[in-house]
């Protein structure tokens, strides 16, 4: 026992020397694990009293945020640093980041997809340390190349993005002959046959569920993907004429007025991220477009549901299968007074030892940036999970067929395609919702 105390002792010397002397040797050999300990890269040079403040948006995996305020705290140990976290909602996140823009006072924020267009100019450029990491990972992830960099800059690092696709209830689709029910990986349906399944089991009082408020997960990774599949899109390739009004859309827009009727829970319109996730686990909807957070839960508390539930990919359209894909970053503040603290932190929390452990804690729900993750035995544990494995075949960026940019990132912000659909299933006029949608994103895309 006390040769162990001894060695427990001497390892946590070697922790902190090495800690304060590993010089410039960047991510490499800290990453690939050639070094013993929890090296930073990076000899700190911290004042006395120096504290780090981060922000970021609460976890629908509750234990993947318990673990995050750990990790925070054993840096700070290590770092002789107060550092600390908040969780808040995304809603109240993007408020408060405002807020810290005009008054300081916070260091590391997490941005949601496409937050870095809108606030690269309030935030550090840390290209140098993005690109050290998703070399060290073997390279990012295509969605992530596609919309992390702004310009050819990282004004965050990367982190990955949670995934969403259907959740259903197996043994209600069997109740209505859906074929192979039991395994969403056979699933291949059309919207069409997605909404026929829908208006039969809201013949039996299971609806499908979906929502169409305000809210940054559910309602754009719906309405995004079922504009692409069928015939739409924001803008052309030149990034300014708009390809919202097609009369693909219009007709498309048509059956989804009519499926909202006939197979839907007609409150979704005012449904945020959460909702569905009640409404599947109370047994008041068949089938929702969600993250693997429903199941995750389900396992835990309702393991009846858990048996009963499955996840296949989102139908296809006449254009095809697709999904908004985009990478979250976490990221320093221009007004920060620990820019070096909080590049050191961010170069310790993305080697594999606690990011690694972070991304698998969540079983599939978060989808890794780099590489080196894309084969990892957690995709392959739960074959419930596979669908979300696959999801990154199919991943588009906003504002597609143009490139993703401040213009499309305001869209998003303003939920003009949301509210697109909205408008639609409320007033019954495909036409008339989608034409509104097209002058709304024709004032963003023709500006200078």
């Amino acid at each position: 026992m006390q040769k162990k105390a001894q060695k427990k002792q001497t390892t946590r010397k070697l922790n902190r020397r090495q800690f304060l002397k590993a010089g410039t040797a960047g991510l490499g050999a800290a990453a690939l694990g050639t070094i013993p300990g929890k090296v930073f890269g990076k000899a700190p040079a911290y004042n006395k009293g120096t504290t780090l403040s981060i922000l970021y948006g609460t976890f629908f995996i509750a234990p993947a945020q318990d673990l995050m305020k750990k990790q925070v705290q054993e840096w700070g140990k290590m770092a002789g640093v107060k550092a600390s976290i908040d969780f808040l909602s995304w809603p109240d996140l993007q408020a408060k980041i405002g807020a810290v823009i005009q008054a300081g006072g916070m260091d590391i924020t997490e941005l949601m997809v496409y937050w870095n267009y809108l606030y690269k100019d309030q935030l550090v450029d840390v290209t140098d340390l993005a690109e050290e990491i998703g070399k060290a990972g073997g390279g990012y992830e295509p969605y992530v190349l596609n919309s992390g960099p702004v310009n050819g800059r990282y004004y965050g690092v990367p982190t990955g993005t949670s995934l969403g696709t259907m959740a259903y209830r197996i043994s209600w689709f069997k109740e209505v002959g859906v074929e192979n029910a039991e395994d969403g990986n056979k699933l291949d349906l059309t919207w069409d046959e997605y909404h026929e399944i829908a208006k039969k089991l809201k013949a039996k009082g299971k609806p499908f569920g979906q929502a169409l408020g305000h809210s940054t997960g559910d309602p754009p990774s719906f309405c995004y993907a079922y504009m692409w599949c069928n015939g739409a899109m924001e803008v052309d390739k030149d990034g300014k004429t708009v390809r919202f009004n097609t009369p693909e859309f219009v007709e498309a827009m048509e059956k989804f007025i009519q499926a909202w009727k006939d197979g839907y829970d007609t409150t979704g319109t005012s449904w945020d991220d959460s909702n569905n996730n009640r409404a599947f686990l109370s047994n008041q909807i068949s089938c929702t477009f969600n993250g693997s957070s429903i199941y995750f839960a389900a396992k835990k508390n309702h393991p009846d549901i858990a048996k009963d539930t499955h996840h296949m990919l989102m139908p296809r359209g006449v254009s095809g299968r697709w999904y908004r894909l985009g990478t979250r970053h976490m990221a320093v503040f221009k007004k920060s007074k620990n820019i070096e603290a909080a590049k050191d932190f961010m170069k310790w929390w993305f080697q594999d030892e606690q990011y690694g452990t972070w991304l698998r804690i969540q079983q599939g729900y978060h989808l890794q940036h780099v590489q080196k993750y894309a084969d990892d035995p957690m995709w392959f544990e739960d074959p419930k999970m596979t669908p979300y494995r696959n999801v990154a075949k199919y991943g588009r960026n906003i504002g597609y067929a143009g490139p993703p940019n401040r213009k499309a990132a305001l869209a998003q912000a303003k939920y003009i395609i949301v509210d697109t659909f909205a408008k639609a299933v409320q007033s019954g006029d495909a036409k008339g919702s989608i034409k509104w949608g097209a002058k709304q994103l024709e004032r963003i895309y023709s500006r200078g």
